[in-house]
C-alpha cells in the first residue's frame, strides 16, 4: 500500500511540474489585425495553435498584467487605443475592454507595480501614463502626458520603480525622470538626458536591464540603437542618472561589413527611404535571458538574431553569433526558463521556436508555426 501512495504521489508530482511547463504565447500580427495564440508546450518542445483574435489594423506593442490574467494590446491605427483581453484558463482570448490613447504607441509596458500603463509614441513625440483599474481596465484620462523631443520610442521604469527612461530616437538621447510610483507621475531628473552620441544619427530604440546587479555591484542598462547597429551599455547611479560606458556592435562583423548605417524612418512608411549603395543598418529588438547570462538583439534589413555572453564582472558583452531568422524580424520573447526564444518576422507569416544552449547561449530552430501578416510583437504569459 505504501509503495502504491508514493508511487501515485510521484506521478502526481511530475504532472504538476509538466502543468507548470505550460505557457501562452501571443504574437501582434499588424498588417492583418489580429493576435494569434499558442501554448507553448516544453514537454513536447513545440507550439500549439491555440486562436486567432481580431484586434485591430496596426495592432503591435503588447504587454501583460502581473497576474498574467489581462493582455494589454496597443492599436496604432486610429482611434489610436488599448485593447484589453481577458487570458482564459486554455490560453485562448476574450475582449473586455477598449480605452483611447493621445497617439499611436510604438511601445508599451507596466511599471514595477502593475498599477500603471507606460506607452511612448514615435509620431506624436510624446509618452502617457494611464493608471490601471482593479477590474484590469486601463482608465481613460492620463496620469500625465509628457511631451518629449524627436520619436519617443520604448518606455521603461528600472527595477526599484523609482527612476523612468525613455530613448529618443530622432534626438540621440535617453530621458531620465524619477517616477512616484503611488501618484503614477514623473519628474525630469538632474541631468534630463543622456548623449547617445558617439556618432551621429545612432537612433536609441528600445532597451533592456540586466535581472541582476554585476560583480561589481553595478545596474546594467543595455540600449540598442537602431542606425549605428550597436549596444550601449550603460549603469544606473543611486540618483537615477545612467552612465554610459562601451558600445558593442550588435551584428557579426562579416554581416555588417556589407552593410551600411542606418537611417530614422519616415512616418509615411518604413520602405520610404531613397535607395542606398548599401542594405541600411534597422536594429529593432533586444532582451535578455532571466538568469542574465546571455543577450539578443534583432536586424530587420539583414533578418538576423544576435547573441550576446554577458560577462558576470562588469556586465561587457561578447559577441556569440548571429543566426538568419524570419524575414525582417521585429520582436521575440524569451521565457522564464531562459530556454525557449520565440522570434517574429514583420514580412513572415511564420513565428520560430529556439533553444537557448545554456552553457554557449546559440539558438537552435525547433520548428517554425503559421501566424499572421505583418508579426512584430511576441508576449509569453507563464
Amino acid at each position: 500500500m505504501k509503495k502504491t501512495v508514493i508511487a501515485a504521489g510521484m506521478m502526481l508530482s511530475a504532472s504538476t511540474v509538466l502543468a507548470q511547463e505550460k505557457s501562452f504565447v501571443y504574437v501582434s500580427n499588424g498588417d492583418s489585425g489580429t493576435v494569434t495564440a499558442y501554448e507553448l508546450q516544453k514537454a513536447q518542445r513545440q507550439l500549439k495553435p491555440i486562436g486567432e483574435y481580431p484586434s485591430g489594423l496596426k495592432s503591435m506593442p503588447m504587454m501583460v498584467s502581473q497576474d498574467n490574467k489581462t493582455l494589454y494590446v496597443s492599436v496604432r491605427s486610429k482611434p489610436y487605443h488599448v485593447s484589453a483581453w481577458h487570458i482564459q484558463p486554455d490560453g485562448s482570448l476574450q475582449h473586455f475592454a477598449d480605452t483611447p490613447l493621445p497617439e499611436a504607441m510604438a511601445y508599451v509596458a507596466l511599471d514595477k507595480s502593475g498599477k500603471f500603463l507606460l506607452s511612448s509614441s514615435y509620431g506624436g513625440d510624446l509618452f502617457s501614463i494611464n493608471r490601471i483599474a482593479a477590474d484590469g481596465k486601463v482608465e481613460s484620462a492620463p496620469v500625465q502626458v509628457v511631451h518629449t523631443g524627436k520619436r519617443a520610442h520604448s518606455i521603461q521604469t528600472d527595477p526599484s520603480n523609482q527612476f523612468l527612461y525613455v530613448p529618443l530616437l530622432g534626438a540621440d538621447q535617453l530621458l531620465q525622470y524619477r517616477f512616484d510610483s503611488h501618484s503614477g507621475t514623473v519628474t525630469a531628473n538632474t541631468p534630463a538626458f543622456v548623449n547617445i552620441q558617439r556618432e551621429s544619427a545612432t537612433g536609441p530604440r528600445h532597451f533592456t536591464f540586466a535581472p541582476q546587479r554585476d560583480q561589481k555591484g553595478e545596474q546594467n542598462l543595455y540600449l540598442l540603437t537602431e542606425m549605428a547597429g550597436n549596444i550601449s551599455r550603460l549603469t544606473l547611479n543611486k540618483d537615477g542618472t545612467l552612465t554610459e560606458h562601451e558600445a558593442t556592435p550588435s551584428l557579426d562583423p562579416a554581416i555588417a561589413a556589407n552593410m551600411q548605417r542606418g537611417e530614422a524612418r519616415p512616418l509615411t512608411g518604413d520602405d520610404d527611404l531613397p535607395k542606398s549603395a548599401k542594405p541600411r543598418l534597422w536594429q529593432a529588438d533586444i532582451h535578455i535571458t532571466p538568469n542574465g547570462r546571455f543577450l539578443y538583439s534583432t536586424e530587420r534589413t539583414s533578418s538576423h538574431i544576435t547573441a550576446f555572453h554577458v560577462s558576470p564582472i562588469d556586465g561587457r558583452l561578447t559577441l556569440i553569433n548571429s543566426t538568419p531568422t524570419e524575414t525582417q524580424p521585429r520582436g521575440f520573447a524569451i521565457d522564464n526558463s531562459g530556454r525557449y526564444l520565440i522570434e517574429s518576422g514583420q514580412k513572415s507569416t511564420q513565428i520560430s521556436l529556439y533553444s537557448i544552449d545554456q552553457t554557449t547561449g546559440k539558438l537552435t530552430l525547433i520548428e517554425r508555426v503559421p501566424t499572421g501578416k505583418g508579426a512584430n510583437w511576441v508576449t509569453i504569459v507563464e
